[in-house]
């Protein structure tokens, strides 16, 4: 019956930092990284324009050429563009870690206290409790990004409703875990 317990303390351990993985994602959402605007037009000067002087300076060719000039232009603004939406989400998202790994090492260390609080009732769902404090310190930042895959491809300001959900049943599930361990797992403590 050991092998119980011990898987018990483990699950609890996992579904509660999950939990938070997920809490943190749903009410704080990642900011999402810029896309690259994909230019597919492109035009292309045949070689019969530098084939020789005169087909180069004829003016079907000299309007290639500016064509292909003013899209070179175009695409220049583009990247320079994109470079700047890249840094200023490199900026945000350096803050949104240090923030959310702030987040999950508070919780854990609230669940270290809740752990240790509870020790005499049920040292089983402490350990528990205690393994989630860890794991969530420890873990947070990665179980955000894992939580946060789904996540629209364009980008949502705010948490989606399905965000919510998934923590509102890890929420029910990891109570849930924790009842049975109060309650039903009590007698294998003492084993």
């Amino acid at each position: 019956m050991k092998w119980i317990v011990r898987l018990y303390i483990l699950f609890v351990g996992i579904i509660l930092t999950t939990t938070v993985g997920f809490g943190i994602a749903a009410f704080y959402p990642q900011p999402v990284r810029p896309v690259y605007p994909l230019d597919y037009a492109r035009i292309t000067v045949p070689q019969s324009c530098y084939a020789t002087p005169e087909n180069q300076n004829s003016p079907e060719c000299k309007e290639i050429i500016s064509q292909q000039d003013a899209e070179q232009k175009k695409s220049i603004d583009v990247q320079t563009k994109y470079n700047a939406e890249i840094e200023k989400f490199n900026n945000v998202n350096a803050g949104y870690t240090r923030t959310a790994i702030f987040l999950g090492i508070s919780i854990g260390a609230l669940f270290a206290i809740l752990g240790i609080g509870i020790i005499k009732f049920s040292p089983l769902v402490a350990n528990g409790i205690i393994l989630a404090g860890v794991l969530t310190a420890i873990l947070t930042r990665f179980l955000i990004m894992l939580a946060s895959l789904g996540s629209s491809v364009t980008g949502t300001t705010g948490a989606d409703t399905l965000g919510y959900v998934q923590f509102g049943i890890l929420t029910l599930l990891s109570l849930a875990v924790i009842f049975v361990g109060f309650t039903t797992l009590k007698n294998l403590e003492k084993k």
